[in-house]
């Protein structure tokens, strides 16, 4: 009888039951670790920066737990390399990102598909907002929230998942799965259609292709933090349906497929070419800092006889 959890040559669980508990570790350490804040806070404000510090914990933990016991591989070993390197990739990744989200302000501003409504400061009103330092623990708190967002979620999503799929049937897979799960995730999120979905998926696809091009989960990081903390907290777009203090306050007036509508930019078109344009930039980095010969073959869609 074919074993459904064990792999016989490897003698380790199957990719997919590794997923699975390591993910099982991730929701219980939350639930513990959120539950022992309360008892000693009085209370875990939902999406506050203390709750985004229990998850960043509890994640980092459970990847480790899951890669040191069931994968029994390291924690480093998912592409965690720290190094000069590492810190070149992030850079540019979050400035990669910033281009991006400059872009398609730009060019929805001059189209008339979004209103600017003026400086917000990062405050809720934009008639009396003014620059003050009042507002650096904010904006602070906000670059610690997307930055928990960004690392908990390539941990695991390009980390554990697709690294765990790829080893258990083949390179397709791991692609088509960890962006599946991903953007279905994010189609339960406020304002959600299925356009913005779809543009999830080909908006992953340029965090998949920088993993596979280093090798390492540094510059998918930073494109993630870039991303969300451009597009919401200094362009004043939603991020995947949310709302946060931004240092310039617009809307969109114009169709949503076009301007993203209350979704945010991530829900239109506009940025396919971005997105494409974005792959290309990662390439030439890549290239230019490692060498051709290094970072080639990274769509090779290997057979693996491991299993999920």
């Amino acid at each position: 009888m074919k074993n459904i959890f064990i792999n016989p040559s490897t003698k380790r669980l199957k990719a997919g039951w590794r997923i699975l508990l390591t993910f099982a570790i991730l929701i219980g350490l939350n639930i513990a670790l959120g539950e022992t804040v309360r008892a000693i806070n009085g209370s875990l404000k939902a999406a506050g920066t203390l709750w985004f510090t229990v998850l960043g914990i509890s994640a980092t933990i459970a990847a480790y737990l899951g890669r040191k016991y069931f994968d029994r591989k390291s924690l480093a070993s998912l592409g965690l390399n720290l190094n000069k390197q590492a810190l070149l990739d992030l850079l540019f990744g979050v400035a990669n990102s910033a281009l991006v989200m400059l872009l398609v302000f730009a060019v929805m501003l001059n189209v008339g598909l979004i209103e600017f409504d003026g400086l917000s400061w990062w405050t809720e009103g934009v008639d009396s907002a003014s620059l003050s330092i009042a507002v650096i623990p904010a904006v602070l708190a906000l670059i610690w929230r997307f930055m928990v967002v960004a690392w908990w979620e390539e941990l695991f999503f390009r980390g554990i998942i697709f690294q765990n799929i790829r080893e258990g049937l083949n390179l397709k897979w791991a692609i088509t799965i960890s962006t599946l799960v991903f953007a279905l995730i994010h189609a339960g999120n406020p304002s959600a259609t299925v356009l913005s979905t779809v543009m999830i998926i080909i908006i992953t696809l340029q965090l998949v292709y920088a993993y596979l091009k280093t090798q390492q989960l540094w510059m998918p990081i930073g494109l993630h933090l870039g991303w969300n903390f451009f597009q919401a907290s200094i362009f004043g777009f939603a991020s995947s349906g949310h709302k946060s203090p931004s240092l310039i306050s617009q809307h969109p007036i114009g169709p949503d497929w076009l301007s993203g509508g209350e979704f945010g930019a991530e829900g239109s078109i506009l940025l396919l070419p971005l997105v494409f344009g974005s792959i290309i930039l990662i390439n030439l980095y890549v290239n230019g800092t490692r060498g051709k010969q290094q970072s080639q073959n990274v769509l090779s869609f290997d057979v693996s006889t491991e299993g999920l």
